[in-house]
């Protein structure tokens, strides 16, 4: 059941309807403000719409990295399955050979 959850994320209040629970959407929104307050530590005055869609790409590389690092993970589990399916398959031909 979607509830309303308020955030602040760069000073902006916003209202976040989410399945999840407020927990997980102020953790998302944490995430999100500290982004952006990385980007702008340090760094001249740029607008908060150019930090937002800097904020968006870095986290966008780190979603697209960890589904690249989940993809390889998965293909090297499924081929120790086929793997060790082989053998037990051979295994079973031995077996039945005796």
């Amino acid at each position: 059941m979607k509830q309303s959850v308020q955030v602040e994320i760069a000073g902006q209040t916003l209202s976040i309807r989410s399945d999840e629970g407020p927990d997980y959407v102020h953790a998302l929104a944490e995430y999100v403000d500290a982004q952006m307050r990385e980007m702008t530590t340090g760094k001249r005055a740029t607008s908060p719409h150019r930090v937002a869609l800097l904020c968006a790409m870095q986290i966008a590389d780190e979603l697209f990295r960890e589904k690249d690092l989940h993809a390889r993970f998965r293909a090297k589990v499924e081929a120790r399955l086929r793997a060790l399916e082989s053998a037990l398959d051979d295994h079973d031909n031995y077996l039945a050979e005796l």
